[in-house]
């Protein structure tokens, strides 16, 4: 099943790519109706501010068409990524009150409720998912290892059923997690990017406008 993050995540490298297409079209409509051939017929001062105002247009789009690109190219992170990066942040305590030093810990904390199933860190869920890959390894091999403090035996198919079911859950949960950190990496992009839009498209609309004006016949 997809999870909500991925679903999300696909809506939002949709709008992505649209701004990479508009950004993309917008750029070569600029470069082929800007009639930048004309330049070398207007004055040194028209011909400058022309020219200035053409680059600024064009940079703009450009700007626009790499920023969106990059959301895309934002890298999915695998949950010993994640548990890495917990680790490094010094954030294995929880309780501990001293502030976490990654904004992705951070925010994968404030929603522990719904992305850790049940485990207090994604250290611990990605250990979770190890025993479980272990007894089920070593029920495997005839062995009897431990299973919550207690041993199972190879013949207890009600255990063995238990751990696959507790790998499978975990499995999920790790799947869930990486799909809400990849989409929560790629909102904030995003987010940056469409705070500097209006101020970049208003500048935009100037420099088209001030090209139009010095490079007008008269």
């Amino acid at each position: 099943m997809t999870s909500p993050a991925a679903a999300a995540l696909a809506d939002l490298r949709s709008t992505v790519k649209w701004l990479v297409g508009a950004a993309g079209g917008t750029a070569v409509v600029l470069v082929g109706g800007l009639q930048l051939t004309r330049l070398h017929d207007l004055g040194t001062w028209r011909g400058i501010v022309s020219a200035a105002a053409a680059a600024v247009a064009i940079g703009l789009a450009l700007w626009l068409l790499t920023a969106a690109a990059r959301i895309l190219a934002v890298p999915r992170p695998s949950a010993t990524e994640i548990s890495a990066a917990e680790i490094n942040a010094g954030s294995l305590d929880p309780d501990d009150p001293e502030p976490m030093s990654d904004d992705t810990v951070r925010w994968v904390r404030n929603h522990a409720e719904t992305l850790l199933a049940g485990e207090r860190t994604v250290t611990d869920l990605c250990s979770q998912r190890a025993l479980a890959q272990e007894a089920l390894g070593a029920l495997r091999r005839g062995q009897q290892p431990q299973w919550h403090g207690r041993p199972v035996s190879a013949t207890d198919l009600r255990a063995a059923q238990q751990i696959a079911a507790a790998l499978h859950d975990t499995d999920a949960a790790l799947v869930a997690l990486e799909d809400a950190v990849h989409h929560y990496r790629c909102q904030e992009k995003l987010a940056a990017l469409l705070a500097w839009l209006p101020w970049a498209g208003t500048v935009f609309v100037i420099a088209v406008i001030v090209f139009a004006i010095s490079s007008a016949d008269g």
